[in-house]
């Protein structure tokens, strides 16, 4: 049976798929490490060369550091290319790794690319007197601007809105800034994990020319996250689900231990897990049945609470003197309003009053048998008379007796 390798606990995304080297061959690029995990991280930041590149071109600053829960933050890549590289295109890319399990606790992060161009070929002399000319020139030129600056009439400052649509909400917040705007984050639900952090649309849009200063929204994408609800209470653990902006499903499981009654088993999906807004988390409440109070009730009302209440009953007849008791329920156990596991046999004394039959005339074992088959004991006296006969009753027929109750009936019997 295989067993599927967990999420790593960190995304790593680019700033840019391509970065610009200078003419002394330096670069820099910036990329966003998220620790999606619910646990703080300590993590290795490790830029790995492809193809033909050299590792020692390449320097992570702050690469071991520490991360907070669902935290993101910004990693810069220094390239630095020695003179007499070979020409052409390199790409590199920048990984992630788990300081308390490296061997299964990585993200590789997406390939950047650079060039390394030719070293550039010997300059003819320059006739410097032109550079004097042309020095004079623009000498006169500022002079103009700053007169005309001077006196024209000046509106608000303004600037291009920087496009950030796509990249990380850390990075679009620092490129805002940097130019001169302010950020109103605004959360927008997304199903893909690689969208979760990402800025979806802006407001601006990128290139328009704003005052500085003026508010720029971006909107980005966001995932729940799972909260861990097993062993809450039940209300608490719908209560964490709403706060996540996750929707709840309670199914009851029966559960013998009454203090796991109303506590979550078990979850589905699991905590810690990012899942689309709205997504429904299926929690498994332990529940005990409460015992109903069934007495006063009669036999059948009594048998049919009990069963709505996931519990079986057992009837024991127990004699009434009263006959209006006759049916109804005078004891029960367990008590009421007591939790017992789903199943559990709640046994209910109901009453039992039952009418005299009519004996007389009857032979003596018919007499016996409609006695003793409504619940009644027989008291035998014989007499003279007609062999085997009932001559006589106490009580009266059609009178009523506790279940149990004795008849005396006088027999006949030849001399």
């Amino acid at each position: 049976m295989s067993v599927s390798k967990p999420a790593p606990s960190f995304t790593v995304t680019a700033a840019s798929q391509k970065v610009t080297l200078d003419d002394s061959g330096t670069g820099r690029a910036s990329f966003t490490v998220t620790n999606t995990s619910q646990q703080a991280l300590r993590g290795r930041l490790v830029a790995r060369p492809l193809g033909t590149a050299k590792a020692d071109w390449f320097t992570v600053p702050d690469a071991v550091r520490d991360f907070a829960p669902d935290g993101a933050q910004q990693a810069v890549v220094q390239l630095k290319v020695p003179r007499g590289a070979t020409p052409g295109s390199y790409s590199f890319r920048l990984d992630a790794v788990a300081e308390d399990d490296p061997d299964e606790d990585f993200t590789e992060g997406p390939s950047v690319a650079f060039d390394v161009k030719a070293p550039p070929k010997p300059k003819k002399k320059f006739p410097w007197w032109i550079l004097i000319v042309v020095g004079a020139l623009v000498l006169l030129a500022i002079i103009g601007v700053v007169i005309w600056l001077l006196v024209r009439d000046t509106g608000p400052e303004t600037a291009p809105v920087p496009r950030v649509t796509g990249e990380p909400r850390a990075v679009a917040e620092n490129r805002l800034a940097d130019a001169g705007f302010r950020v109103n984050v605004q959360f927008v639900p997304v199903s893909e994990l690689g969208q979760h952090g990402v800025v979806q649309s802006q407001d601006p849009v990128g290139g328009t020319i704003h005052p500085l200063n003026e508010e720029v929204r971006i909107n980005v994408g966001r995932m729940s996250t799972v909260p861990v609800v097993t062993g809450l209470p039940e209300e608490e653990a719908t209560t964490r689900l709403t706060a996540a902006d996750l929707r709840s499903r309670v199914r009851f499981v029966g559960v013998a231990d009454r203090r796991q009654h109303g506590i979550v088993q078990s979850q589905d999906p699991a905590g810690g897990t990012l899942q689309p807004p709205g997504t429904v988390v299926t929690v498994d409440v332990g529940r005990m049945a409460t015992v109903p109070d069934v007495t006063r009730l009669r036999q059948a009302d009594a048998i049919a609470r009990i069963a709505a209440a996931d519990l079986r009953s057992s009837v024991r007849e127990v004699p009434v003197q009263n006959p209006q008791e006759d049916g109804i329920v005078q004891r029960q156990d367990p008590p009421p309003r007591t939790l017992q596991p789903p199943g559990t046999v709640v046994t209910i004394d109901v009453g039992r009053n039952v009418l005299v039959p009519e004996v007389v005339g009857d032979p003596l074992d018919v007499a016996l048998d409609k006695i003793t088959g409504v619940g009644l004991r027989p008291n035998v006296l014989f007499i003279f008379g007609p062999a085997e006969i009932v001559l006589s009753q106490i009580p009266a027929p059609n009178t009523r007796l506790p279940l149990g109750g004795t008849v005396t009936i006088r027999v006949g019997r030849p001399l």
